[in-house]
């Protein structure tokens, strides 16, 4: 599909996490809802999602990157459930280390394991 510069208000660079989140939240403003303002996602694959998508091969699934999904600030889970509802967001405990030179430590980093880790 081909646009004019001049038919696109916002143009938005990849459909991973990022671009869509920003195609979300540009679509709830009025000027994209009554078609003053226009978007456009563009994505240089045939699949959106970035890293956080499942590729499919043979019947098997592979996940690109990580798909957990982890933050303290509550605005970013705000919208999380927003998108998903919360009936569809699996919680799951997590364990994240890092291995460095040997030593594993926490993810995300906690000061007092790093301290004893890197001395």
């Amino acid at each position: 599909m081909t646009f004019s510069s001049d038919k696109v208000d916002v143009a938005i660079i990849g459909g991973g996490p990022a671009g869509l989140t920003a195609a979300f939240e540009l679509i709830k403003r009025p000027e994209f809802q009554d078609g003053t303002k226009t978007a456009v996602v563009f994505e240089s694959t045939d699949v959106v999602g970035g890293i956080s998508q499942t590729a499919e091969r043979d019947g098997w699934r592979f996940d690109i990157g990580g798909h957990r999904f982890f933050t303290k600030v509550k605005p970013v889970d705000e919208l999380w459930d927003e998108i998903l509802g919360t009936e569809d967001f699996m919680l799951r405990p997590r364990m994240s280390r890092i291995y460095y030179r040997g030593k594993k430590f926490d993810y995300p980093l906690k000061a007092m394991n790093a301290l004893k880790g890197w001395g």
